[in-house]
């Protein structure tokens, strides 16, 4: 009797098994328990019809997809992200279960300020933490969670990783494999090589189930990573149907129709060199219909026709690639007027040519989603000289030519000061409106600058930054508003240099790239060992636009352009060839010779001190306007109108002259 209930009871439970096992794909997923917190954009339940082109893309990491690789090239706050990075890591965890995943980014300590801010928050506030368990049930005090791993129930697990901890990617076997902004990460990484293909290679013992996921924003042409990916997929580009005819089309930038010489893409009208915000509009390539920026909401719905449509061949079918430009950033996000005024702030529309070569590269990375070619050529000395002015000389403020030529009178001086073993290199620019460089004073001051007493150098640098005055010709008086003193070399006796003044005189320091926590990109303040302030400038920054201004033309006429450069007549030419020495060329793999990047080389031992002067004389500009807009007028951005404005009205650094 005992026997038959114990049959009963096992027939009962057999019967209740079903053959049926329930598959979500990641959208399915992500719209059934996927919940965003504050302070996202869109607080609540997760839905994609926010960013919809996001779908496909996210349902590519789907277990039930043939797709392996995927690869997503784009502009900034596209939600990328969010709508893929972030849902696969919540769907591994509550659906799939058993994946072992790793999330690469450029370092250790992005990687773990994305799980902090982005992958635990999504844990919390989707309700999944209770599924959070170590896989030791025998080590109680193993939670699953910790600052190097996450494993949950099913026997998955999470190791978010820097690009840069190679050697510790070996020992790994990674079905699901998350990289985020590779065009970051570095090229090679000491003896151990290419973290790309380390990454990789941790996915072999899963080659047929195996995902990989590849997000980034573009930077260099020849070194960008995520155009590498891009390229072995199917090339997708998301098409948007006219609401007006009906064409189905790509969003694309501005451009003229070679057949009808009509505009079309993103455009836009501006009143007296300013943006009209309201007129920037997108226009349809087949009938030329307008559509602004709230009817994205329309644009993006597949309801309404929107699809991905391949462009190329794939290196493989389970290749995937996408392209998404920031014109596809949602409603509430980045908008096309704010995409316009940075194209309008690095490209001079009346005279074609570029205004600020750095903003111009941000805008094709971050609104194009488009790689940055740069251009190595040689400045040339016979463009360097036509800057050259026959109208005032060394130690002259020229201000009647400012007046007719610069926008303004000079509104202040700036020194900066490069420390050579037996020399300081010093120059003395007066900028006024719209940055325009006015040389006023360049010398070689010889002695022994690695003592502290030393009359001949740091003796009279003292005399000009504390007592030094210039009168211009219209009677305006100056003295020098900061000094930088680049700490690169003798750094100990340029910190106790500086360290004399409480203000206006600062050690800088170049870098060729921004650091990592830095809230400017141009300069960040660090603070010296003896408990000064002082800054770290990216030059290569100041060298790229000052390399496009300095090819720039001007007739003598009218205004000069925006950022414009002005020598003094007795300028020698070994001095302006200082400005040509430079150039921008290829980095290259010693061993490989595969390009990993670019960089300014200075060839042998050739003088570049005026060059690298004027960077630093930018730079120097710089601090004060955001030191004025931030600390003075209250601000919370640089606002360059706002600074030259109130620099001249209240004559924060001068004090005006009675000449004409």
């Amino acid at each position: 009797m005992t026997d038959q209930i114990g049959l009963d009871w096992l027939g009962d439970r057999i019967d209740a098994l079903t053959s049926e096992v329930e598959v979500l794909s990641v959208s399915e997923w992500a719209e059934r328990r996927r919940y965003l917190p504050p302070p996202n954009r869109f607080p609540g339940p997760f839905r994609f019809s926010v960013a919809p082109y996001m779908r496909e893309i996210a349902d590519c990491l789907s277990i039930d997809s043939p797709v392996r690789e995927v690869a997503l090239m784009k502009g900034v706050q596209t939600t990328g992200t969010v709508g893929v990075l972030e849902n696969a890591i919540g769907y591994q965890i509550d659906h799939v279960k058993s994946a072992s995943v790793m999330m690469v980014t450029a370092d250790s300590e992005l990687a773990q300020l994305r799980m902090e801010t982005s992958v635990r928050p999504m844990l919390q506030a989707s309700d999944l933490e209770g599924l959070i368990q170590s896989s030791d049930e025998g080590n109680r005090r193993k939670t699953g969670n910790t600052d190097r791993k996450i494993e949950w129930l099913g026997g998955g697990f999470l190791v978010p990783m820097g690009a840069k901890n190679a050697n510790k990617m070996r020992s790994i076997p990674i079905q699901v494999m998350l990289r985020d902004e590779v065009d970051g990460w570095p090229d090679v990484v000491g003896k151990d090589g290419d973290p790309m293909q380390l990454t990789e290679d941790r996915t072999t013992s899963y080659e047929q189930t195996r995902k990989i996921l590849d997000i980034s924003t573009p930077l260099i042409e020849g070194s960008s990573k995520i155009k590498a990916r891009f390229l072995r997929g199917d090339q997708r580009v998301y098409h948007v149907r006219c609401k007006h005819c009906g064409d189905l089309q790509p969003l694309r930038w501005h451009y003229v129709d070679k057949e009808t010489g009509e505009k079309r893409g993103i455009v836009w009208e501006t009143d007296g060199g300013l943006l009209v915000t309201e007129s920037v509009r997108w226009l349809c390539a087949s009938c030329g219909g307008e559509h602004y920026n709230e009817d994205k909401i329309r644009l993006f719905d597949p309801d309404h026709g929107a699809q991905w449509v391949p462009t190329a061949d794939p290196v493989n079918p389970t290749v995937r690639s996408y392209h998404l430009s920031g014109l596809y950033s949602p409603v509430g996000f980045k908008s096309w007027a704010s995409q316009v005024q940075l194209w309008l702030e690095s490209w001079d529309e009346n005279a074609s040519r570029p205004r600020d070569v750095g903003k111009m590269q941000v805008f094709y990375n971050n609104v194009l989603g488009e790689t940055w070619t740069v251009y190595g050529e040689r400045l040339r000395f016979s463009t360097v000289s036509e800057h050259r002015r026959s109208l005032y000389r060394y130690g002259e403020i020229p201000n009647h030519m400012a007046m007719d030529y610069c926008g303004s009178r000079v509104l202040l001086l700036t020194c900066t000061v490069d420390v050579q073993g037996d020399w300081l290199a010093v120059g003395v620019f007066g900028w006024t409106r719209d940055q325009r460089a006015i040389l006023v004073d360049y010398w070689h001051w010889e002695g022994d600058p690695s003592q502290p007493d030393d009359e001949g150098t740091w003796g009279r640098l003292r005399e000009l930054v504390e007592s030094g005055e210039y009168i211009a010709d219209d009677g305006s008086r100056y003295g020098i508003a900061i000094a930088l003193v680049d700490a690169g070399y003798l750094t100990d006796q340029v910190y106790s240099f500086a360290a004399e003044y409480a203000h206006s005189v600062y050690p800088i320091q170049g870098r060729t790239a921004p650091l990592k926590s830095a809230n400017i990109k141009e300069f960040s303040e660090y603070t010296t060992k003896l408990g000064t302030r002082a800054f770290s400038v990216t030059v290569d920054l100041y060298k790229d636009r000052w390399a496009a201004r300095l090819r720039r033309s001007w007739d003598g006429q009218g205004d000069q352009p925006a950022g414009h450069f002005n020598a003094p007549s007795d300028t020698t030419d070994k001095t302006l060839k200082e400005l040509t020495v430079e150039t921008k060329r290829e980095k290259k793999e010693a061993k490989s010779g595969r390009v990993i990047g670019y960089e300014w080389h200075r060839p042998g031992n050739a003088r570049n001190e005026l060059w690298d002067l004027l960077v630093y004389g930018n730079a120097a500009l710089e601090m004060i306007m955001w030191d004025v807009c931030y600390n003075q007028l209250g601000l919370d951005f640089v606002n360059p109108e706002a600074f030259w404005e109130v620099a001249d009205r209240e004559q924060l650094f001068y004090t005006r002259g009675t000449g004409k």
